[in-house]
């Protein structure tokens, strides 16, 4: 290994480092190092003692930034509370179903004190632009998100955005509107879209052209995920590449017709030219991780030109890795940051030498071979699914949009600016629209996998067949095929006969536990749906039941019809459709589910394990008094689920419990439930209380708390806990397993 590649991976391994601590120790014992190290090196320039600087120097520098970032968030003493302050949007805003979300920078509050950078939404607020400066009425809140296994961490994204608050605007004013330069962005897709509004769908390119995420509505997201192509609809690396290339060529067309006198005005000119060109076209995209990643090594390319230098490819690459983390050691938390850099990264080790071997199509075809088979663990790591026929569609998709649409969009948006001019700019939209026509007909095969984490162990087991599967080793291959395995058949594991395992989701404001035995698994309620178009069912219940190993639900029991109870319901069958579906409002729950009506005394035995139903009224207007009830019995110990009956219907149901050691807080903690009568019945020695962190109903309510507590009760809370499991058993009393904030913190979580 060469000094610099071992200098750069010893400086990335100090940069990437903290990521792994649940607590951030001090940088200053770590600067300290550097400098021993340093004085040392003058005496003894000895090659691990460099390796070892640099990991120093990544650490130091790594730990710093983060104490920094940290220290940037939210007071805690503006947490929750109603500030007025002022700002400017940044970047394109999001128009949602019910709103505009949208980031605010340069942040301060009326005493001019300066607030870190936010993420806020605004419920049914007026138009925003980007680069305006607003004074708003606003809800502040620490970032803080539902902590569940297999699940987007929320908290993680937006550390790594840098931003240090979330929160709901409740009034605003348009101070000042966006400078004259701030706004051309917008204005270049106003000019863009007019010509393209009058295609069906003709707008989509805009995606392409100025990287507006919005330009896609959900249907084609969907589609791009079922065939693997997402990377295709946004502004990427490959096309900053491209364009780089294609403006260095064409300069150097240009300049040789120019007698200039100088020995290399080819090369002094163009390289400048493409990469302001490459910088323009990346700053359309918002600068994420893959077109940073794309820029460096455009520029550091075209430096090493300028300076008649040559560096291996892996070197350049580990220089572009190392320098984005250097700029956001917070990069990594990101899946683009590591999907970016592994595909390149692996591209360098699977074509390695073998760029001159056989024909075009053959090298094209193996270098989508080691990207689909490549970036499966990676896939698998960010729990995102991989699409089955994801290398055949890239074979054709990728010089569709690469060769045809990008070229053709760039060059008919210049013609449009320049000479207002459309024919070339709808001829790209006319072919993208003819790419996503093929796309869902393909996407019609349903070939999207979906796999559970297969545990660290088994996935770097998986990582390591699939290095050596790529290299050009043949004798390697049957092995690595076996080292696959985990990954499609992760282990599991499950209560045995007798047993009951409950897991009560981190779902906010609303209600999902699911409860295994030995073999079969049912899931009571399925969170909500918020009107912005937010399923809790898709994006929380659906992975984190996959994580548990769950493929098929034997029952899905929704215990009445309010959204945040059954909500997720539809989206979560779509995913993981359930055998049989039973409901305290069957005729209020979507005709799509089936679903059954809730029986009162109901009863089956599944490995040993005994289930009972219950409900207090099955007609009337009230939801919540018709909420089906379940009881779950493992020997004498027992769990009772209520939904969300209030005292009345708990005074009803009294004489039809059995005590329990384990309950979930009626109505979420509310004033309404939790009577001394049920409480005193039940016995729990564990309540836990299924409730948003800050929600506005304020619940569970301090006097329901004060009450369970007075009688005995030890409580959990999933805003505060994240997800949290027990296990029944026949022959012992009910214990926690886990709470998902304690198991998977890190320094970064709240």
């Amino acid at each position: 290994m060469s000094d610099l590649r071992l200098l750069l991976l010893c400086l990335l391994a100090g940069l990437l480092c903290p990521l792994l601590f649940t607590a951030l120790p001090l940088w200053t014992p770590f600067a300290g190092g550097v400098v021993v190290l340093a004085l040392l090196l003058r005496r003894r320039p000895l090659r691990p003692l460099r390796a070892l600087l640099l990991f120093c120097c990544g650490l130091s520098w790594s730990l710093f930034w983060h104490h920094a970032a940290l220290d940037s968030r939210l007071p805690l003493a503006l947490d929750n509370q109603q500030v007025t302050l002022t700002g400017r949007v940044d970047s394109l805003p999001q128009q949602t179903d019910t709103g505009w979300r949208f980031q605010l920078r340069d942040v301060r509050d009326i005493s001019q004190r300066s607030l870190p950078d936010m993420r806020l939404h605004w419920w049914g607020g007026a138009p925003i632009a980007a680069g305006e400066i607003w004074q708003l009425e606003v809800r502040l809140r620490r970032p803080r998100g539902l902590r569940n296994p297999g699940t987007f961490d929320y908290e993680s994204w937006l550390y790594a955005q840098g931003i240090g608050a979330v929160g709901s605007v409740k009034a605003g004013q348009r101070i000042s509107a966006a400078p004259a330069l701030g706004q051309w962005r917008d204005r270049l897709q106003e000019r863009l879209a007019r010509p393209l509004s009058e295609l069906p769908r003709g707008t989509r390119l805009l995606a392409l052209l100025t990287g507006d995420r919005k330009a896609l509505d959900r249907s084609d997201w969907d589609l791009l995920q079922a065939t693997g192509t997402t990377h295709l609809l946004v502004i990427s690396g490959l096309h900053i590449g491209m364009l780089a290339t294609a403006v260095f060529a064409l300069m150097g067309l240009v300049l040789r017709s120019f007698p200039l006198g100088w020995s290399r005005p080819q090369l002094w000119l163009s390289a400048p030219v493409a990469l302001v060109a490459a910088a323009g076209y990346a700053g359309l995209a918002g600068m994420g991780v893959p077109v940073q990643r794309a820029l460096l090594m455009c520029l550091l390319v075209l430096l090493l030109k300028l300076w008649r230098r040559q560096l291996p490819a892996i070197e350049l690459w580990l220089a572009a890795m190392v320098i984005v983390t250097l700029v956001n050691p917070a990069a990594p938390l990101r899946a683009g940051y590591w999907l970016s850099f592994m595909a390149v990264g692996l591209l360098l080790l699977g074509m390695g030498g073998r760029l001159h071997t056989g024909s075009v199509w053959w090298r094209w075809g193996r270098a989508q071979w080691i990207a689909f088979i490549g970036l499966w663990p990676w896939l698998l790591l960010w729990g995102l699914p991989t699409s089955a026929v994801a290398m055949l569609v890239n074979l054709l998709a990728i010089p569709w949009v690469s060769l045809l649409v990008v070229p053709t969009a760039l060059l008919g948006a210049a013609l449009e600016l320049l000479c207002g001019l459309d024919w070339l700019l709808l001829l790209a939209a006319h072919l993208l629209n003819l790419l996503l026509l093929a796309l869902a007909w393909v996407a019609k095969w349903d070939g999207l996998l979906w796999l559970p984490f297969p545990g660290w162990s088994a996935w770097l087991l998986a990582l390591a067949g699939v290095l050596a599967l790529l290299l050009p080793i043949a004798t390697l291959r049957p092995l690595a095929l076996l080292c696959l395995l985990p990954l499609l058949l992760p282990p599991q594991v499950r209560p045995v006969a007798g047993e009951v395992r409950v897991i009560v989701l981190d779902v906010g404001q609303g209600l999902s536990v699911l409860v295994q035995t030995a073999g079969h698994d049912l899931l009571y309620d399925a969170g909500a749906r918020f009107g912005s178009g937010f399923d809790l069912g898709e994006a929380v219940v659906a992975p984190a039941l996959l994580s548990f190993g769950v493929r098929e639900l034997d029952l899905l029991l929704l215990s009445h019809a309010d959204t945040d109870h059954a909500g997720g319901a539809l989206a979560l069958a779509r995913r993981m459709p359930p055998l049989r579906v039973i409901s305290g409002e069957a005729e209020r729950i979507p005709a799509a589910l089936a679903a059954d009506a809730c029986r009162m005394g109901q009863e089956w035995l599944w490995d040993g394990v005994r289930f009972r139903l219950l409900q207090a009224q099955d007609s009337g207007d009230d939801g919540n008094a018709r909420s089906c009830v379940l009881q779950v019995w493992a020997g004498e110990h027992s769990l009772l689920l209520p939904g969300d009956i209030g005292k009345a219907d708990e005074a009803l149901l009294l004489a039809e419990l059995a005590p329990a050691e384990l309950l979930v807080a009626p109505h979420h903690g509310s004033r309404s439930s939790s009577s001394y009568a049920l409480i005193r019945r039940l016995g729990p020695k564990w309540v836990v209380f299924s409730a948003a962190y800050h929600n506005p109903f304020g619940h569970p309510h301090p006097q329901v708390v004060a009450r369970y507590r007075e009688l005995g009760s030890d409580a959990i809370y999933t805003g505060g806990a994240g997800a949290v499991s027990f296990i029944l058993r026949p022959d012992r009393p009910v214990v926690t397993e886990w709470r998902w904030r304690d198991v998977a913190r890190r320094f970064w979580h709240e």
